[in-house]
């Protein structure tokens, strides 16, 4: 019997992340798929893949992915350097992103953007209202600021080994990365900064002092209510860095108010008959006959949901 199903566990996947990790994973491939207009689609091809196990493994009560808009962001509008340094989009999975769109679409697979906003946001915002309609929370992604969600019923997956073997990042694993509880990930960022995300740190100030006035006093507002109880040079260093530290706070705390409008938490149920014309529009081939195997066996087992799409499919071959 599937435990994750009886506690109604939702998968909440942060596209990009799955989409990047498919485009370098496959560049050292001699030649790379492209579809019927000629458009690279090596990215595509590992998201669908993993989107396909994840629905045959039939671990989770619902998939939900997230996007970024990629059209601003209020960090940015907030501290302009923010990721100023990370590197352009590469050309040719520009276009993949909008594919990936048409994919989930198609497949029935419900997702969420946000203009200004990151996915990390709305991944945030799903992360809430899926723990208050007391489903349990797994979150697919590599971002660190993450781990800032994770509690008793939200666990991160994170780097998956060449057995496909999850990692499951919980409450102690954040401890033994970080030094300090999920519910201070954005605080010790906001101390230190995150060269990643081209967020400056306090100058001079260590990790070790920087935990040690987490484990003191819990959050940034506490330290700065206390400021007079520490160190003088280190109290120095954060009222010189003041105003800095709280910009850092606001851009490295995820939002998890956003009015994305109702979220679909209802069980999975793809569309077949639009995931195997999606596969054969983008000449995506390897994965028809599997898809159409999993129609044919998702129509046995729900005969009256399925059977108008599901006769599609057949009737294309």
């Amino acid at each position: 019997m599937n435990t994750l199903n009886e506690k109604r566990t939702i998968l909440i996947i942060d596209g990009y992340h799955l989409l990047h990790k498919g485009y370098y994973g496959t560049l050292k491939r001699k030649k790379l798929a492209t579809n019927r207009e000629g458009v690279p689609i090596n990215a595509i091809y590992t998201f669908v893949a993993k989107i396909n196990q994840l629905v045959k493994k039939n671990n989770y009560y619902s998939i939900i992915v997230t996007l970024d808009m990629d059209e601003g962001c209020w960090r940015r509008e907030l501290y302009p350097e923010y990721k100023a340094k990370r590197k352009e989009t590469p050309e040719d999975l520009v276009p993949q992103k909008q594919i990936i769109r048409e994919f989930l679409t198609a497949a029935n697979i419900p997702w969420y953007e946000m203009p200004r906003y990151e996915a990390d946001d709305i991944i945030g915002t799903i992360n809430r209202i899926a723990l208050k309609l007391d489903y349990d929370v797994h979150i697919l992604s590599n971002d660190k600021d993450i781990f800032q969600l994770v509690g008793e019923r939200t666990t991160v997956i994170t780097n998956s080994s060449k057995d496909d073997e999850h990692i499951l990042i919980d409450h102690e694993k954040v401890v033994e990365k970080f030094g300090c509880h999920p519910s201070q990930v954005a605080d010790i960022k906001a101390l230190m900064g995150d060269p990643s995300d081209n967020i400056k740190g306090v100058r001079y100030l260590h990790y070790a002092q920087a935990i040690d006035l987490l484990n003191k006093y819990g959050n940034i507002d506490n330290i700065f209510e206390h400021i007079d109880e520490i160190n003088k040079n280190i109290s120095k260093r954060l009222n010189e860095s003041k105003e800095l530290i709280l910009t850092n706070k606001k851009i490295t705390t995820i939002q998890d108010r956003l009015p994305i409008g109702r979220v679909n938490l209802k069980p999975i149920r793809v569309n077949w008959y639009g995931l195997s014309k999606f596969l054969k529009k983008q000449k995506m081939w390897a994965y028809v006959a599997d898809v159409e195997k999993m129609a044919s066996e998702s129509r046995n087992k729900n005969p009256k949901v399925n059977k108008i799409k599901n006769e599609h499919i057949s009737k294309e071959k």
